[in-house]
């Protein structure tokens, strides 16, 4: 079942399956922009707020639980329970570099030379570098790759 929500001038399609929706329609969500697009909410319980991801809030993953939601496809959207597993977050970083093809680039809007950065975590250690072009940031990732393949990681 699809649920449109508008967010900074643009429409964005989130995803549930059918028997959650009178569950998801009894709050209001947004979405939450960060590295991946989520869906989140705010309850409020004897005055106190509460924020909420749909994918934790459909899991049934409370406040504190250490436990992580992985997105089996990478789209922070898709909520739909064939789509969502209860990971640790080894597990999820890795499944997160299989998803970006390998690592990611991030594109920074803050004016600085050097807009991209490429990052992936590889056995717990994370690789994080800024450049100037698109292209030095993906020559960066395959040669992290390689440094995988070495180490066994999945991807």
């Amino acid at each position: 079942m699809e649920i449109v929500l508008h967010s900074k001038g643009e429409d964005y399609t989130v995803l549930i399956d059918e028997e959650d929706f009178h569950k998801v329609s009894k709050h209001t969500w947004y979405i939450l922009h960060s590295y991946n697009k989520y869906c989140r909410t705010h309850i409020y319980n004897n005055g106190k707020e509460k924020k909420l991801l749909l994918h934790r809030f459909l899991m049934g993953l409370e406040k504190g639980d250490k436990r992580i939601i992985n997105h089996k496809d990478g789209n922070g959207l898709n909520n739909t329970k064939s789509n969502l597993e209860i990971c640790d977050i080894k597990y999820n970083n890795q499944s997160i570099n299989k998803k970006t093809r390998f690592g990611c680039i991030c594109i920074r809007n803050d004016g600085r030379k050097k807009k991209y950065c490429a990052k992936v975590f590889i056995n717990k250690k994370r690789y994080y570098k800024s450049f100037v072009t698109y292209g030095e940031a993906e020559a960066y990732l395959d040669g992290l790759e390689e440094i995988a393949k070495s180490e066994n990681v999945p991807f």
